[in-house]
């Protein structure tokens, strides 16, 4: 601290100049302080904004000699908050259920639609707060950091008001954040039940039935599907995730395609595939595909009969029954995967040598027209062979785009294994790649996993 005195005071400020002390000494006899002297002493020592003359004054009352006491204090500088929004809607919404305390899995709470309806208030926008500049005790301003504006909301399907604070939903429907851009985008609601009343649903979008799917009726959509009531021998078709709250009775005539997730309650005698993952709290003699994961975790998380086969591994709370019916378990790369892919890899193959031989039968015209001086850009052999070139280059871009999907499938796979929380029954099958192992005898809390002997069951007691 910086020292200044005169007479019997000394006036001390702070490094950071926000604050002064003063210290006074014992006066001689007949002598004594005064506020108006003491103040227009500490103005000369560079202290001129925040002075407390009430507490100059109690040093001068109170005897209060000998000590430092602060006397000044600066203001410092209030800093604004940036803009910020403020959504009223979730961006986040995962698709995952919660679980109930018993164990159970609670379908209602799943949400793959965050909806909105026509007028809503989907975000606020609050601009910066004003800042505010300090001042120390020697009066040096300080100044504040000003905040920043954020630019306005992007998407489709909303609008903002005129002062720019307010962002409105134009259409109820489904709305969405991504890549920091909103979108609203119309949701078919279906009431009740979807049959021989509403006919067949083919839609282009995201679908919510708030009843269920009666027999022979097929609903089809390229996004997501939500159906609250049971379905019933029906064909089901999402482009995204499917939650089915009530479950499914298939009775062997029912099919479930999904090119996202799959979370259903129960599958009973019903055909299901998904390019993600499918979670279910039973399966009853169902067939069941995913080209990622499967969960059957819940409290009553069983598969019993059946097929059920997952890339990248399985987690099952009970496999099979106390009657020992044959139930298939399946995880890892198939065979009929791996020959696919092996096929694909040829046929990308000869078609490069194909486009070799077609380039060579190219260029033998490119050369007579320059040996003859003619014009063979509409002679219909070369034309053919074009044609041919581009359709080869379609077929080997496809073909490899597969390839890719398969590579990726088959990266997914590796060290997958079986997880079985409770009990697998004797009867049951368990494969991992191309290996297998029937299951003699009842087991308890056992990982399937794949090793060089084969399918071994470990202990995860």
């Amino acid at each position: 601290m910086e020292d200044i005195s005169m007479r019997g005071a000394v006036v001390r400020i702070s490094q950071d100049s926000m604050e002064a002390y003063l210290t006074l000494q014992p006066p001689e006899a007949g002598e004594g302080y005064t506020l108006s002297e003491l103040v227009r002493y500490i103005r000369t020592q560079r202290v001129t904004n925040g002075i407390d003359e009430a507490a100059i004054q109690e040093m001068i009352d109170g005897g209060v000699y000998m000590r430092d006491v602060c006397i000044a204090k600066g203001q410092p500088p209030v800093n604004a908050e940036n803009g910020r929004y403020e959504l009223h809607f979730n961006p986040d919404v995962d698709g995952k259920p919660k679980v109930k305390e018993d164990g159970s899995i609670d379908y209602w709470s799943i949400r793959t639609v965050e909806m909105v309806k026509e007028g809503q208030t989907i975000a606020t926008y609050y601009p910066p707060t004003e800042a505010v500049n300090g001042m120390n005790v020697s009066g040096k301003p300080i100044l504040a950091v000003r905040g920043k504006p954020l630019q306005p909301l992007r998407g489709k399907g909303f609008h903002c008001t005129e002062d720019g604070s307010t962002y409105i939903a134009d259409l109820s429907g489904k709305i969405e954040m991504s890549n920091g851009k909103i979108r609203i985008s119309a949701v078919y609601e279906i009431p009740g039940d979807v049959g021989i009343g509403t006919g067949n649903v083919e839609y282009h979008g995201d679908v919510v039935i708030h009843g269920g799917i009666k027999p022979g009726a097929k609903v089809s959509t390229s996004g997501s599907l939500t159906v609250d009531g049971i379905c019933e021998n029906c064909v089901i078709e999402a482009g995204k995730d499917i939650v089915l709250r009530s479950g499914v009775l298939g009775g062997n005539k029912t099919s479930i395609r999904a090119g996202g997730n799959i979370h259903a309650k129960f599958f009973e005698y019903c055909k299901v595939k998904a390019d993600g993952f499918i979670e279910v709290t039973y399966a009853l003699d169902s067939h069941m595909i995913s080209f990622d994961h499967i969960y059957v975790t819940g409290k009553k998380g069983s598969i019993i009969g059946g097929y059920a086969y997952a890339i990248s591994g399985m987690d099952v709370n009970v496999i099979g029954n106390s009657t020992e019916v044959k139930t298939q378990v399946h995880v890892g790369v198939s065979a009929q995967m791996r020959q696919e892919l092996s096929d694909l890899q040829k046929s990308i193959e000869e078609n490069g040598e194909v486009i070799k031989k077609i380039t060579t039968g190219l260029k033998q015209f490119e050369l007579v027209a320059a040996q003859k001086g003619i014009d063979v850009s509409k002679d219909p052999r070369r034309t053919e062979l074009l044609r041919a070139k581009m359709k080869t280059q379609a077929d080997i871009a496809e073909s490899q785009k597969a390839v890719d999907r398969l590579e990726e499938l088959v990266k997914r796979g590796e060290n997958a294994k079986i997880s079985v929380v409770r009990k697998v029954y004797s009867g049951c099958v368990v494969t991992i790649d191309q290996q297998t192992l029937t299951v003699k005898e009842l087991q308890e809390s056992v990982c399937f996993q794949k090793k060089k002997e084969g399918v071994v069951m470990i202990s995860l007691k």
